[in-house]
């Protein structure tokens, strides 16, 4: 019997380009349908629209989008994330916008600072709301959270995910994964990662705190989820150990290896892409 399909709410600047590239070695390329991170809205209503049957071949279906793609799914599905503490991820979602030219919010943020930056972006709470899946317009990463949106978000994960991760803890994560989903996880290696950043012990706590106010959903949805993440490592506790070493093993790539696998899963996520816009 086959098992639910995976669906990976990606939620942005929360390590999931590494854990994007590491589904696409353990699916069939063409099995998996990638919303695009760079066009997530068209991708996301282009899947939205697919026939049945070309759903119900899906074995993975993962990106930027809502909590709620598994009500149009004819099969048994079932939820990952990561979670990532709120003010670190602002500060990486900032400073990423601020240096990749290719980002939609490029020329915009160029002229806001952080604090700027973070009092009046529509894309605050963007974890809550993501996971929350309420009603929010074509753009859904912008819109109002409330308590609500907060209660909706954690009664979500309690129904429907497998797993919440923790970017700060991705190895952790990892091992939980491959512990939940049987993964070979042969190989690991990091992208996509914001390196033109100040750590967050570098900014100011007038800014720390502002960004903690305007995500106080976040902040309060990351503080619900981290006992239950040590929950499900202390019920693994033992095949976790023996993974995190296996996990470990697979990180150690020397530079010709690495370059090897970036190169092929590079391959790997373009063919799933393109599959997927079709």
């Amino acid at each position: 019997m086959q098992p639910p399909a995976l669906i990976y709410l990606h939620l942005p600047k929360c390590g999931g380009t590494t854990l994007n590239r590491l589904i696409e070695w353990e699916y069939p390329p063409f099995r998996i349908y990638s919303v695009d991170p760079s066009f997530f809205r068209w991708s996301y209503y282009h899947l939205l629209q697919l026939p049945p049957p070309r759903l119900a071949r899906m074995r993975v279906i993962k990106g930027h989008m809502p909590f709620g793609i598994h009500r149009r799914l004819p099969q048994p599905s079932t939820y990952i994330t990561i979670l990532r503490e709120p003010v670190d991820r602002v500060i990486s979602e900032y400073y990423f916008a601020l240096h990749y030219r290719l980002h939609p919010q490029h020329r915009r943020v160029q002229r806001l600072s952080l604090e700027e930056y973070a009092a009046t972006t529509p894309h605050h709470n963007l974890q809550c709301k993501l996971l929350a899946g309420l009603p929010t317009g074509r753009d859904f990463l912008a819109g109002d959270c409330t308590e609500l949106t907060l209660e909706t978000a954690k009664a979500n994960l309690a129904a429907h995910f497998t797993l919440a991760g923790l970017t700060e803890r991705f190895d952790e994560t990892l091992a939980l994964l491959k512990v939940l989903f049987g993964w070979k996880l042969n190989h690991y290696a990091s992208f996509n990662v914001t390196r033109l950043r100040p750590r967050k012990q570098a900014i100011p706590d007038s800014a720390q705190r502002l960004i903690a106010e305007r995500n106080r959903f976040d902040v309060a949805l990351y503080e619900h989820v981290l006992p239950l993440f040590d929950r499900a490592l202390q019920t693994h506790r033992d095949a976790v150990a023996d993974t995190l070493r296996e996990v470990a093993r697979a990180r150690r790539l020397g530079p010709l290896r690495a370059a090897s696998y970036q190169a092929a899963s590079g391959l790997r996520k373009a063919l799933s892409r393109i599959r997927s816009a079709l």
